[in-house]
């Protein structure tokens, strides 16, 4: 049985994924921030440890960081710190994950599939010495994938080190806008 499962992994591991972008299809309010806020906040004393999992496992789903950093912040405002940090570490197993290991959970075929423009523009641009901007400008702007430039840079063999930091110095901005306005929405939904 565990040979089976071993041999097939990619393709258990693909069902996975489409039964719940499936259930994310069929029930899309339940990545809004209200609703995974809420979901936190019913947990009690476990919402910090269960958004923790949830935070660093995401992107195994392809799932974007944006509603978990804003349900994050709406669920936690007395720590919005400790929501940056979880959030970049989240942002970088999910980067580590996609650069390092491409094949894992189909993430390749996904993103030559859902990407296909994107990827080759990327390809091209990534092999001069300007890959470190591209890396920190992609990862900044909040409507493309950051998988995508991750998933490049791992093909251009740009060094993971140099990678995970223009990715860290790019989100960091655009995460930390994102836990100030949960922060700020979420005192006002309190009122």
């Amino acid at each position: 049985m565990l040979g089976f499962l071993l041999r097939h992994f990619n393709h258990l591991w693909f069902v996975v994924i489409a039964i719940a972008l499936g259930l994310l299809l069929i029930f899309p309010d339940w990545l809004s921030r209200e609703s995974l806020a809420d979901f936190l906040n019913n947990l009690g004393p476990l919402a910090l440890v269960v958004y923790i999992v949830v935070s660093l496992s995401r992107s195994m789903l392809m799932i974007p960081c944006t509603p978990f950093v804003l349900a994050g912040a709406i669920a936690f405002p007395q720590w919005p710190f400790l929501v940056l940090l979880i959030s970049v570490a989240g942002i970088v197993v999910g980067a580590f994950l996609v650069y390092s290991f491409p094949s894992f959970g189909s993430y390749d075929e996904f993103l030559e599939e859902k990407y296909p423009d994107k990827i080759a523009v990327l390809k091209e641009k990534m092999h001069g010495k300007y890959a470190f901007a591209i890396v920190m400008g992609w990862s900044f702007f909040p409507l493309v994938p950051t998988d995508a430039v991750c998933y490049v840079a791992g093909m251009t063999r740009m060094s993971l080190k140099k990678m995970l930091s223009a990715l860290v110095i790019g989100e960091f901005p655009l995460v930390a806008a994102y836990i100030f306005l949960g922060a700020e929405i979420g005192e006002w939904l309190r009122v």
